[in-house]
């Protein structure tokens, strides 16, 4: 596998290790090729000894012997010695480079010593009753590898493979997530949506951490979203499926009756017609809030009069029904910026659910309240129904959803009311709150900010359930 990334962590990481333990090298070859060296004290301290011995060798015994006891004192490759008189004259016949001269009256300017990095010089002085004279060596740094203690070596290798695998480590650590990461992405591309990426993740707290987190967080959003688009795909084939069929009926009798029962089928057509415009609004409406392209127009306006309003309209639905609704207001003049259109669906089709589910006889109350802070309504809407199961609250706001799928072909509605009035809320930067109602009954309570706050991009927004001894509808 290419595994580009790692690499990319892992040498930068190496290599700027191995270059600080090459920086400590050079500072130990510095440090031991300095001023004074350690590998040259043992020559040092014996020049004053070596220099009164070759001088009384050459006083006594001439200059052959004066270049044999050099011969014997040098080393091959790692030393060489002369004996120089006051004039600066060689006397055992042995070629003097003119730089060894000069480095030698330098050494003796500085206790002895003078380094340089192709060579070390040494020189001490002996004088005897014939004269001053000079002995100067010439010491060749020998190999590095000699020069440092072996600890120190095996420091240096010990220390380049330690930092090898603590770059591994380091490496893999940060990479291994990230490869994660990159084959959910693929599974997530080929329509695995219940991979999952941050399970294992233990007590990782870090930007890469975060990331899957995000993943995952991404990954249950488009789950959400592609299992509302099939459910509203599901719901607008069902839905969609009876008025047509009424409406292809109805053309095949009227093709075959006569004038009269022709009108009747084509006012029956009509009403299918109007029925479908509506039921595609409605879907339309959902669609929209659900994916964020709709885009409120906040206003201010009173929301006691926008209640108001409602139930006025309601009241002939009601009516009808023989349902009785009235409407309370414990604050007035509620002042809220919001879409008032967008807000007016939302308690419209709550009150309109109420009529539906209090059945003949009903009685829905309609209550306006302002919260202890002022910053935000409540607009009550609780009916006498039957209730809703507990186990079955969350979904009522779920598009398509009925509680008794029998409502549909009694009241014409399609489950998508409560839907439109969630999302509608959620819009405003409100929220929905639903319980039973003692002895039964069911409860929505719609909150609204008087400033407007709406959710941002992405981010999923549900009703709130509260629990109560209500009884199930059934």
């Amino acid at each position: 596998m290419n595994r580009r990334l790692f690499w990319k962590i892992f040498l930068p990481f190496w290599m700027a290790q191995a270059v600080l333990l090459g920086a400590l090298y050079l500072r130990l070859h510095y440090r031991i090729s300095s001023e004074h060296p350690w590998w040259i004290q043992p020559e040092r301290r014996e020049m004053p000894v070596l220099a009164n011995l070759a001088a009384q060798t050459y006083e006594q015994q001439g200059p052959a012997a004066l270049g044999a006891l050099l011969n014997h004192l040098s080393l091959p490759h790692r030393s060489q010695f002369w004996l120089v008189d006051a004039g600066g004259r060689d006397l055992s016949g042995r070629d003097l480079p003119p730089r060894v001269l000069s480095d030698a009256a330098i050494a003796e300017q500085r206790e002895g010593l003078h380094h340089s990095y192709e060579a070390n010089v040494l020189a001490a002085s002996a004088t005897t009753a014939r004269g001053q004279y000079t002995l100067i060596a010439e010491l060749v740094p020998p190999p590095l590898s000699e020069r440092i203690p072996g600890d120190i070596i095996w420091t240096l290798k010990l220390g380049t493979i330690f930092s090898a695998v603590v770059c591994l480590l380091i490496a893999h650590y940060l990479t291994k997530p990230i490869e994660r990461l990159r084959n959910a992405t693929r599974q997530l591309a080929r329509g695995n949506l219940d991979i999952v990426v941050g399970a294992n993740l233990g007590r990782r707290r870090d930007e890469i951490a975060d990331l899957m987190r995000d993943f995952d967080t991404m990954a249950a959003a488009l789950r959400k979203q592609i299992k509302s688009e099939r459910s509203l795909l599901s719901g607008v084939s069902h839905e969609l499926r009876s008025p047509i069929a009424r409406i292809r009926l109805a053309l095949t009798l009227a093709r075959e009756a006569d004038a009269a029962e022709r009108r009747e089928m084509l006012d029956r057509i009509e009403q299918d017609a109007i029925q479908l415009d509506s039921m595609l609004e409605q879907i339309l409406t959902v669609s929209r809030l659900e994916s964020g392209q709709f885009k409120p127009e906040f206003e201010k306006f009173v929301l006691n009069d926008l209640v108001n309003e409602v139930v006025r309209d309601a009241q002939f639905e009601a009516a009808a029904r023989q349902v009785t609704i009235t409407c309370q207001s414990a604050v007035e003049g509620i002042a809220v910026m919001a879409d008032m259109r967008l807000l007016r669906s939302a308690i419209e089709n709550v009150v309109r659910n109420a009529i539906f589910y209090s059945g003949e006889g009903g009685k829905v109350e309609v209550v306006i309240t302002g919260t202890e802070n002022r910053r935000g309504a409540t607009v009550i809407v609780r009916d006498n129904g039957p209730g809703v199961p507990p186990d079955k609250m969350q979904l009522i706001f779920e598009p398509f959803y009925r509680v008794d799928d029998s409502r549909g072909s009694r009241t014409g509605g399609m489950g998508l009311g409560l839907a439109i009035a969630n999302n509608a809320v959620i819009q405003q930067g409100g929220m929905i709150l639903a319980q039973n109602v003692q002895p039964h009954g069911l409860e929505i309570q719609l909150m609204i900010p008087t400033i407007p706050h709406p959710p941002e991009p992405g981010t999923s927004y549900g009703p709130r359930v509260m629990e109560s001894a209500g009884a199930g509808k059934a």
